[in-house]
C-alpha cells in the first residue's frame, strides 16, 4: 500500500502518517484497512495511470495476481509451489501483465516481506530478474530502502589499525637492492 500511494502521490491527494495499523481514510464513514483494497481503490481513482488495467481482461489479470500474492505469498510457509508457477508467468515477460500494474506491486511487496525469498531467489531465475529489475526502479528502492527491516550492524574489526601493504619477497642469489634489471621473455608469434 506503501508502494502504492508512492506511485499515485502525482496524480491523487495522499499523505503517510506512520503508526500501527494499515488504513486510508477517504472519509469519515470510509476507511479502508486491507493493503490490496487501498491498492485498488487508489488505481481506480486514477485510472490514467494504467495500473489497474485498461481493459477488462486486464483487470481481471490484475485481480488473479492479487489473489495470488494475498493468498499464497503473503505470511504462507512453503511458497516454492507460487514461486515456480510466478516463474513460469515471467518466463517470456517483463512484467506480469502488458505493462507495470498493480499486479506487479502487489507481488513485489509480497515477496519484499517474505522471509524465505531471499534463500529461494537462485531457484527461480525469471522472478529473480524481474524482481531485481523492478527494486532497481525509483519508486521501489526508494519505498523498499525506505520501509525494509533494519540489518543489522557489522561486526567491526577488532583491530582499527591500518595494514600495512607488504608484499611477498623472494631470495635472489647475488641480487643487490637498487640493481635489478627485469628482463621479459619474447612472445610467441603467429
Amino acid at each position: 500500500a506503501l508502494l502504492a500511494a508512492d506511485m499515485w502521490k502525482a496524480s491523487v491527494k495522499v499523505t503517510v502518517e506512520e503508526g500501527q495499523d494499515t488504513r486510508l481514510r477517504v472519509s469519515d464513514v470510509v476507511q479502508f484497512s486491507d493493503c490490496d483494497s487501498i491498492s485498488r481503490y487508489l488505481a481506480r481513482v486514477a485510472p490514467a495511470l494504467g495500473l489497474y488495467g485498461s481493459s477488462t481482461m486486464e483487470q481481471t489479470e490484475v485481480d488473479h495476481w492479487l489473489e495470488f500474492s494475498a493468498q499464497r505469498l503473503r505470511g504462507q510457509p512453503g511458497v516454492a509451489g507460487a514461486l515456480a508457477e510466478l516463474d513460469k508467468a515471467l518466463s517470456l515477460r517483463t512484467f506480469l501483465g502488458h505493462a507495470l500494474t498493480l499486479a506487479d506491486i502487489s507481488v513485489w511487496a509480497s515477496l519484499k516481506g517474505q522471509a524465505e525469498w531471499p534463500s529461494q531467489a537462485r531457484s527461480f531465475s525469471h522472478v529473480s530478474r524481474w524482481f531485481f529489475f523492478l527494486s532497481s526502479q525509483v519508486p521501489f528502492s526508494a519505498v523498499g530502502n525506505k520501509y525494509s527491516k533494519k540489518s543489522l550492524p557489522l561486526a567491526k574489526s577488532t583491530s582499527d589499525e591500518k595494514k600495512q601493504d607488504v608484499g611477498k619477497f623472494v631470495d635472489l642469489p647475488g641480487a643487490e637492492m637498487g640493481k635489478v634489471v627485469v628482463r621479459f621473455p619474447p612472445e610467441a608469434s603467429g
